[in-house]
């Protein structure tokens, strides 16, 4: 089992983005508020930190935003703004680390992949 650390968390409206550090680089998974079951379709694996955290950032911004929508909060242009700010700074972190990241799927697929490598490499 590989050693991981969570190193910051972000609350949406309803999810929580939690960024944990792991030796092949830093995750982002949302995490339910009122289950607090990790949902595995919203995982995403960053090569830095600075753009993981910027993601969890804006991931809750874009959680914030819209629920305001959905529940029709008045004051859900200031939440829109947020959410612009917060996805303008993930795209300019993102695209001077050249970090793009790697989705929930394809991380499954490489990890099945890779586990599935060491077992015919021990027999």
């Amino acid at each position: 089992m590989e050693d991981a650390m969570l190193i910051a968390s972000t609350e949406g409206q309803g999810w929580c983005y939690e960024v944990i550090a792991q030796s092949d680089g830093f995750l982002v998974q949302a995490r339910d508020l009122d289950t607090g079951e990790v949902s595995l379709n919203e995982t995403t694996l960053f090569r830095t930190s600075p753009v993981a955290l910027a993601y969890a950032d804006m991931a809750a911004a874009a959680d914030r935003f819209a629920a305001s929508r959905l529940e029709e909060v008045e004051d859900w242009q200031v939440l829109a703004d947020d959410y612009h700010h917060e996805l303008d700074r993930f795209t300019t972190i993102r695209d001077r680390l050249s970090d793009d990241g790697v989705g929930g799927d394809l991380l499954r697929c490489s990890r099945a992949g890779s586990l599935r490598d060491q077992a015919y490499r021990l027999h």
